[in-house]
């Protein structure tokens, strides 16, 4: 058996391109992307780049999927990896081996099931891994084929490629629509190209047809040809073909031999096949891996060797190695389509007598039988559930779908539990519409009782995801009147109740549902049950207001390890770490967070990912850490695009958080805008005031009080009645005093900082007590008490030590120094807003830092010259020269080391010098400052001394 080889003929252009691509991948990533429609030559591109790559060491993971192998789960994984041993796998993390294996057919699945994201992780590791020795292409022709598991764990690999020597290389139809592009998601545009692969012009059309097919036609025909065929090769080359064929030559004018449509001319092409090369391509089309040998045992005839020469010679199929495939996607869609429904039938029941894997072979016998067969939907059970814990939602969801369209009717029950199984894998797959369908299918066709109810709560679930959590309150609402004596669900039903309403707006209800699925729970004594049981108990009771909940949460915690792995809302280490967060332990914060963080990554659980990253960037934030907090919520803002609705306003708020911190107005206002109105439109009510707050807060750090109120005045009201009593939840006490005083609405400022100072101390929160001082000086300096002002600030001061938030203490510093000016005490005034500048230039609060520079200069003296050190440039200069590491530094200036690496570079481009000894010498003779300017009063600002 032989198969054909394809030169390529003219595309020159694209040549040149395809080289180009091969010396980029050999140094870094790179992409290139093939699109055209179908027959324009794409796959002959594709194939040169593979030839190219081989040719040159490359190790070339290859996939060539086809429509039929939509609905099979990691099939085209199992191309990419086929040639990669088991020992390449060696290295990963257990989860990652595991569920990549499992994955692949390579180990049976053992325990909880692997999570798609696992399965990424790992075809991520193995690649890293290849590359470590030579570089690697990963090629996929006809993407828009993909199975979804595949396509999900490529486009994850695409992302997060950055270095080394590897090739993307993928071909696409145009008229594929949204599929998976694979490289343009992941590389910049100086790494990626897109090569459209458009028609050939009529010369080269000709070499073409002379060279592939023996044709050589006259010019009026040829020109005919290539209008008719629109430059397409592989349209072009079955016309000319049929014109060859004619009895009588064609005439110019004469209508061309060709159908009226792509599918005629195929049938055309196909009709020249025996009945036993028929009866093989008919195998080909359906198998999701044929090898030679399959089809042998498939076919089941003693001359199949022949037919497949036959099918092979006349261009139909081809071999490579062992695999058989069609040579052109098409010819196998045609093919199929074109079998009568007994005979299909017939040939998916004999494949299933062949087939040694189970799932495969349940799927053909579905597409075997014609009625109810119990046997058969608990075959196709059983096989659903196999899928499912390999981590293939897609192919699960299939396989119980056909379950429950073979179950008799006698067992509706059975019919209804496979098909919630369905839907759970269609949600878990963002299927979402299809699974809110065949739950509301189900819900119609149950009577009522305890499985309707369990239809019910699913259907709560989904809804919630994509129309908000007030249309989820309802469905659990109904699916609780129906629930009967099922204990467990129940509990379910309660706990999914208590979270919707608290997302609504409705703590105390929250609490009291939360609080009935925990008795529940305690009764029914099954210790995972309980274990996210008292953790949403420890949630619901932190954020009313209620103190924080360490001994409920700590309780839960020890019996985490018997929970085993659940969505994130029910991990008692989440909440864990979003407590310690709201108690000020931002440090304890991060060690759990990161540990959970870890964790999630290694059993690829996207959803709980992007959850877990919008509180470490809410800690980082806090922690002044804002790089890091940048990268936290773009990554969560990234997983949640991927996840659903319900949970992006919180990640447009994770965004916005850090933004307005920076000072990047416009994608602030961005941010809140959109996630205001979807958080409104979602029933997410925690989402929406902490985005007010955000908004509330940019405005004031722009100084327009009466915008900044339009966003904080309407938060004490709506989060007292929504039942919020955290202060840490929310935060935004602070800047509403600060809004209010500003408006000289003295007043309502005083009630409002006794509302925080009150629940400040009877919780015994830092922050709350420490920005009540803070507001406190303000009130104070507003009604002209100036020296209590002074006191309140001395407090805060104090009590900041204790908080470790960088850029409060700043913002306090600010207002010590402003008060001071406003005092005259001007070399104390320029100590102080020196030392807020210093912090907020460190982390880069843009807005705050003019604000500093404002009242500096409103305190008069001459302005630093061009070469001047800024003052944080000042304050690195004064303790590196005094011999500090670059971690104390940190330390005491609440930077990174790296950021102060950065500053120390500059001051001595700035000063000239090279060393830290130039460094002393130099600012001893400029009498211990470099560059700074005398107060209005005579004195040099002092650098505040260094605590030991």
């Amino acid at each position: 058996m032989s198969s054909q080889s394809e030169a390529v003929v003219g595309r020159e252009r694209e040549l040149d391109s395809l080289a180009r691509f091969l010396d980029a991948a050999a140094e870094h990533p790179a992409g290139l992307l093939l699109e055209g429609e179908a027959g324009i030559g794409k796959t002959t591109l594709w194939k040169r780049v593979v030839a190219g790559a081989r040719t040159r060491s490359y190790h070339v993971l290859v996939s060539r999927p086809v429509d039929s192998e939509t609905q099979l789960a990691f099939a085209a994984l199992g191309d990419l990896l086929e040639d990669v041993p088991t020992e390449a796998m060696s290295g990963l993390p257990e989860p990652q081996r595991r569920a990549l294996e499992v994955a692949l057919l390579r180990r049976e699945a053992e325990g909880p099931a692997p999570l798609p994201r696992a399965v990424a992780l790992g075809l991520l590791g193995v690649v890293r891994s290849l590359t470590e020795s030579r570089p690697v292409l990963l090629a996929v022709d006809d993407v828009q084929w993909l199975d979804r598991p595949s396509a999900s764990a490529l486009e994850f690999v695409a992302r997060r490629l950055r270095e080394g020597p590897i090739g993307l290389l993928v071909a696409r139809r145009l008229e594929a629509g949204n599929m998976p592009g694979l490289t343009e998601l992941a590389l910049p545009d100086d790494r990626f190209e897109r090569l459209a692969v458009g028609p050939l012009d009529l010369d080269t059309l000709d070499r073409l047809l002379r060279d592939r097919a023996d044709v050589q036609l006259n010019r009026p025909t040829l020109e005919e040809l290539h209008a008719a065929s629109g430059g397409n090769p592989f349209f072009a080359l079955e016309i000319a073909r049929s014109i060859d064929q004619l009895e009588r030559p064609w005439t110019p004018g004469a209508p061309l031999p060709v159908p009226d449509n792509l599918r005629a001319l195929v049938v055309e092409r196909l009709s020249g096949l025996s009945s036993p090369a028929r009866a093989v391509g008919l195998v080909v089309a359906v198998l999701r891996r044929a090898t030679v040998d399959l089809v042998r045992a498939a076919a089941g005839t003693s001359g199949t060797d022949d037919a497949l020469d036959e099918a092979v010679d006349t261009g139909v199929l081809e071999v490579d190695g062992e695999r058989v495939r069609f040579t052109h996607p098409l010819l196998a869609s045609v093919l199929y389509a074109g079998a009568t429904g007994a005979e299909r039938r017939e040939l998916h029941a004999r494949l299933a007598t062949v087939l040694e894997d189970p799932e495969e072979r349940a799927g053909h016998l579905a597409l075997s039988a014609a009625g109810p067969d119990a046997k058969l939907a608990a075959e196709l059970d059983e096989a659903a559930g196999r899928a499912r814990s390999r981590g293939a939602p897609d192919a699960a969801a299939a396989l119980w779908e056909h379950a429950r369209r073979f179950t008799p009717s006698n067992v509706a029950g059975e019919a209804g539990r496979r098909g919630i199984e369905a839907a759970e894998c269609l949600f878990e797959a963002g299927e979402t519409e299809r699974a809110r369908a065949l739950l509301e299918e189900i819900v119609a066709a149950s009577p009522p009782g305890s499985d309707r109810a369990r239809a019910l709560n699913r259907l709560a679930w989904v809804r919630a995801f994509r129309e908000g959590y007030h249309v989820g309150a309802e469905l659990f609402e109904a699916a609780l009147a129906e629930v009967g004596d099922d204990v467990r669900l129940q509990i379910e039903t309660e706990r999914g109740l208590a979270w919707s309403i608290h997302q609504v707006g409705n703590v105390a209800a929250a609490n009291d549902r939360a609080r009935h699925a925990l008795d529940l729970a305690e009764q029914l004594g099954e210790t995972g049950v309980l274990a996210s049981a008292l953790a949403d108990v420890a949630v619901h009771e932190s954020v009313r207001g209620d103190g924080i909940a360490f001994a409920t949460i700590e309780r839960a915690l020890a019996l985490e390890s018997e929970v085993g792995w659940h969505p994130i809302l029910s991990r008692p280490r989440w909440v864990h770490g979003m407590l310690l967060q709201w108690a000020g332990n931002l440090d304890g914060s991060r060690v759990v967070l990161e540990a959970l963080r870890r964790d999630v990554l290694a059993q690829g659980d996207e959803h709980s990912l992007a959850i877990v990253l919008d509180q470490l960037a809410r800690t980082e934030c806090l922690a002044g850490n804002w790089p890091v907090a940048a990268r936290y919520a773009e990554a969560g803002y990234e997983a949640v695009s991927q996840t659903g609705e319900s949970e992006r306003p919180y990640a447009l708020t994770g965004r916005a958080r850090v933004d307005s911190h920076l000072g990047l107005v416009e994608p602030t206002r961005s941010a809140t805008d959109e996630g205001l109105q979807l958080a409104l439109r979602m029933g997410v009510m925690p989402a929406y005031f902490e985005l007010l707050a955000v908004r509330g807060f940019l405005e004031l750090s722009l100084g327009s009080a009466a915008e900044a109120h339009r966003f904080l005045g309407p938060l004490p009201d709506g989060v007292r009645e929504a039942g919020f009593g955290e202060p840490t939840f929310f935060r935004f006490h602070g800047d509403a005093v600060e809004t209010l005083l500003a408006l000289g609405r003295i007043e309502e400022a005083a009630a409002l900082l006794d509302e925080l100072e009150e629940r400040g101390r009877a919780l015994e929160r830092v922050w709350a007590l420490t920005i009540a001082s803070r507001c406190r000086a303000l009130l104070r300096a507003a009604t002209g008490e100036i020296e209590r002002a002074d006191t309140e600030l001395e407090h805060a001061l104090e009590l900041h030590e204790r908080l470790g938030e960088p850029f409060e203490r700043a913002r306090t510093l600010l207002v010590r120094g402003t008060i001071q000016r406003r005092a005259r005490k001007k070399r104390a005034a320029r100590e102080s807003l020196q030392a807020a500048l210093a912090v907020f230039d460190s982390l880069g609060a843009r807005l705050w830092s003019d604000k500093a520079r404002a009242e500096l200069t409103r305190i008069g003296g001459r302005a630093p010259g061009p070469g001047a050190l800024t003052p944080t440039e000042e304050r690195v200069a004064s303790l590196v020269a005094a011999g500090r590491t670059y971690r104390e530094v940190a330390d005491e200036l609440f930077i990174s080391p790296k950021t102060v690496q950065w500053n120390l570079s500059k001051i001595y481009r700035k000063l000239g010098i090279r060393s830290r000894g130039e460094l002393a010498a130099t600012l001893a003779q400029q009498g211990g400052s470099a560059g700074s300017a005398p107060d209005g009063d005579g004195q040099s600002p002092a650098v505040p001394p260094v605590p030991e």
